[in-house]
């Protein structure tokens, strides 16, 4: 269930004089406030709303909202308005997912650059993803030794590629293991027969 809708709180209030009330015709003061409204998902504020205002008469407490008040009057309550500035909180939810998408932009190309490595020079615990089939599955690097590296096969396969870290399990993988030269390995990876390796 997905929890959303819209909120508001009071930003500020400020007393400004007009020349009369146009209800009680007295020479008063307004109080003008404004509101600040946002967007929230699950609760969290994801971004501003445009700001909302009303002005009260100090005198018989008469409220006006923009479009009923006269020329004067609304000029000053444009001032508040416009002097008024948004919480940065309001965008605290949008602020979180720029946070989560630099980070996910990050780390994609960071494992980039770490494949790179990971294939010029395999280690023992490594772990090959490849699609045997239909199906991805992976390979444990047993060891390395000279021009050769080992593997040990996983016994299982999954329907996606991203679904791998539940099949990479001790259990999953043979005792038996086979070898390939390292130009081979590497070969592999432009081919696309290997798909990524993690370490």
């Amino acid at each position: 269930m997905i929890f959303y809708g819209t909120k508001g709180a009071h930003l500020k209030s400020e007393k400004v004089s007009v020349t009369k009330c146009a209800h009680c015709e007295q020479q008063t003061t307004y109080t003008v406030s404004i509101f600040g409204r946002y967007a929230y998902l699950y609760w969290i504020p994801v971004f501003p709303l445009p700001k909302k205002g009303v002005a009260e008469c100090d005198n018989c407490k008469v409220t006006l909202e923009p479009k009923q008040m006269d020329d004067h009057l609304r000029l000053k309550y444009d001032n508040v308005h416009r002097d008024t500035k948004t919480p940065i909180t309001y965008w605290i939810g949008s602020l979180i997912l720029l946070a989560v998408i630099a980070f996910g932009i990050y780390s994609v190309n960071q494992h980039e650059k770490d494949v790179v490595e990971y294939i010029k020079a395999p280690q023992a615990g490594d772990i090959v993803e490849y699609k045997p089939s239909d199906f991805y599955s992976t390979l444990k690097i047993t060891r390395v030794e000279n021009d050769s590296v080992y593997f040990a096969q996983n016994t299982y396969e999954i329907e996606r590629q991203s679904k791998l870290y539940k099949i990479d399990k001790a259990s999953n993988y043979t005792e038996e293991v086979y070898g390939i030269s390292l130009s081979d390995y590497q070969k592999m990876f432009d081919t696309k027969e290997f798909l990524d390796v993690d370490r």
